[in-house]
């Protein structure tokens, strides 16, 4: 039962991955986390075997990345998955004296800090009545996708050189890097599209931590308890366990924290989720 943090490369989606993964380490029991499109590069975290049950125990917390911009023309999927329309001559030849660095960073401090109301991208994973948005668009299903709030920590313009700009960007779980730079080239009156995104950190796991597909090294996963180390991981005597793995409630005086998701772990493994309530002990899940 292991994680690995993989740097996904260019053109494979997230689950051709996971395709790669389960002949490498033999097993078909694995699934990532926080879906990267197939256009997008950095940081997938797999987990593999019985450790996909603690996924949802994950915090859904920041993640940063790295994308740049052109604001010479525009694509239906907000990148280049879709043709791009290009602007005219002409226009590029007005925007590129009215786009300035000023401009774009003056835009960045006063729309895109702390939280805001984004609309997500209609080509993207994201499920609507069970299905993907992007699959109801190959369809040709019409519909609409509606806002939702999502917070941007921190939003940097880190290069500009008329028609592409450079960002990066510290963004809360669910937040669509498509939709921020859609609404950014709105609000410059131009046209859009991104020509690169790149997760380069999750939470603090950065890109040392990271191994590409070619040179995978089975040895090389990540501890258990840096991924949670905002959970509480316990020690149980094997009476107790024994009860727990048969969902039977512990009636003791534990000294452990209450109400909260406790990881049991037996020096190797996170074998069971378990919480206390003052008095009882009880089992939420085995893993």
């Amino acid at each position: 039962m292991k994680f690995y943090l993989i740097d996904k490369p260019l053109d494979l989606t997230s689950f051709d991955v996971i395709r790669v993964l389960r002949k490498k380490l033999n097993t078909s029991k694995m699934w990532h986390t926080w879906t990267l499109d197939p256009l997008a590069t950095g940081g997938l975290l797999i987990a593999v075997w019985k450790y996909t049950k603690l996924i949802p125990y994950f915090e859904k917390d920041t993640k940063e990345y790295e994308f740049s911009v052109k604001f010479d023309g525009v694509s239906e999927s907000f990148d280049l998955w879709t043709d791009v329309e290009f602007i005219s001559e002409e226009s590029k030849q007005k925007a590129s004296k009215e786009i300035t660095r000023e401009k774009i960073q003056k835009l960045l401090d006063e729309n895109f800090t702390w939280t805001i109301s984004q609309v997500p991208p209609k080509y993207s994973a994201l499920k609507l009545w069970g299905k993907k948005a992007l699959e109801r668009i190959k369809a040709w299903e019409e519909f609409d996708m509606k806002s939702r709030e999502v917070t941007i920590k921190n939003i940097e313009l880190l290069d500009f050189k008329y028609p592409e700009a450079s960002f990066r960007a510290t963004v809360t779980a669910w937040t669509y890097i498509r939709s921020i730079a859609f609404d950014l080239w709105e609000l410059l009156w131009t046209w859009g599209y991104v020509t690169k995104l790149r997760r380069t950190q999750i939470w603090a796991l950065d890109i040392s931590l990271w191994q590409t597909l070619d040179d995978f090294d089975e040895t090389k996963s990540l501890d258990v308890k840096e991924l949670f180390k905002n959970k509480s991981f316990i020690t149980l005597e094997d009476s107790v366990l024994e009860k727990i793995n048969n969902w039977l409630r512990v009636t003791w005086d534990f000294d452990l924290k209450i109400w909260e998701d406790l990881f049991v772990f037996d020096w190797n493994d996170v074998t069971n989720i378990v919480e206390y309530d003052w008095k009882m002990l009880k089992a939420k899940r085995k893993i």
